[in-house]
């Protein structure tokens, strides 16, 4: 059954570091492409991202600006200026370049960086769902400040971003994709849809079906998560999956249940809206429901 969406109008990028920070060398290795520039400087520059996954095809724009360092709190403020507002609703997404510092004052330098794009996308709303994403390039100068991984992830945390290693490859520990593999991992599975643009997103499937119901098709996704949560406590009776590790089956079930509960949540009204909650705007809630449930199957 074909249900790829094509999200025509997807939220932006936001690529932001200072003048010497590579932006451009990412964005190459991100895109494969570089965009025509008018000047020396990328900043006011756009770009694009083609994302295809086995779920959703967008042309996700990216925005190209620059920090001058120490100029931190004026760049901000510019975004948090009433006249942005429109410009904040339509980002969907936070990149952060740097350099890796020499020494401790490059650090403070980097946290000075990431505390301004911390307020800008604060600015976004307590509800924001996007991606921020900060990549360290490699630092050509020597020395260097040498920093664990870890303390690297927890700085950034701190400031509500996702640490990268640019010139990391293959799988961390974990063996979860990391550095730029990571990169791309982090933006596929970022809802790119706008408040314009979820529920017209689904109201036109590749298989050309008119007048689809989110509704209806957050209920089937219950039912058959409902089928699966039987199966698993309910072992099937000639005995086949009973040599299965037990704490596999624990698991899944506990996976099941997380998503039976969202999928719950998202296709009724909020509990604190009542009735008050339109047709349209369940509607509305459960399109989006629906890209986040394809997205994470």
């Amino acid at each position: 059954m074909a249900t790829k969406l094509q999200i025509s109008n997807p939220r932006r990028i936001l690529l932001v570091g200072t003048p010497d920070s590579d932006q451009l060398v990412f964005l190459k290795t991100l895109t494969g492409t570089l965009p025509a520039l008018t000047t020396d400087f990328p900043a006011g520059a756009s770009h694009t991202l083609h994302i295809q996954t086995a779920y959703y095809d967008a042309t996700v724009p990216i925005w190209i600006d620059e920090i001058t360092p120490s100029a931190e709190d004026e760049w901000a403020s510019g975004y948090l200026a009433p006249e942005a507002k429109e410009v904040l609703k339509a980002l969907g997404g936070f990149i952060i370049t740097f350099l890796r510092p020499q020494d401790e004052a490059g650090l403070e330098a980097i946290k000075k960086l990431l505390a301004a794009l911390q307020r800008v996308v604060r600015a976004c709303g307590y509800a924001w769902d996007g991606v921020c994403l900060a990549v360290a390039m490699p630092q050509s100068l020597r020395p260097v400040l040498e920093k664990p991984v870890d303390d690297w992830e927890d700085l950034c945390r701190e400031y509500g971003f996702e640490y990268v290693d640019y010139e990391f490859k293959g799988r961390n520990d974990y063996g979860e994709p990391a550095g730029m593999e990571r990169v791309h991992e982090a933006l596929e599975a970022n809802d790119w849809g706008g408040d314009d643009d979820d529920a017209a997103s689904f109201g036109s499937f590749e298989d050309g079906e008119e007048g689809v119901d989110p509704l209806k098709l957050v209920g089937d996704e219950m039912e058959r998560e409902m089928f699966g949560l039987h199966s698993a406590i309910f072992p099937d009776e000639d005995g086949e999956g009973e040599d299965e590790d037990e704490e596999l089956q624990v698991e899944k079930l506990e996976a099941m249940m997380m998503r039976m509960a969202a999928l719950k949540g998202i296709a009724l009204p909020p509990p604190n809206m009542g009735e008050e909650v339109s047709k349209e705007e369940r509607r509305k809630i459960a399109a989006k429901a629906i890209a986040d449930v394809m997205k994470s199957a």
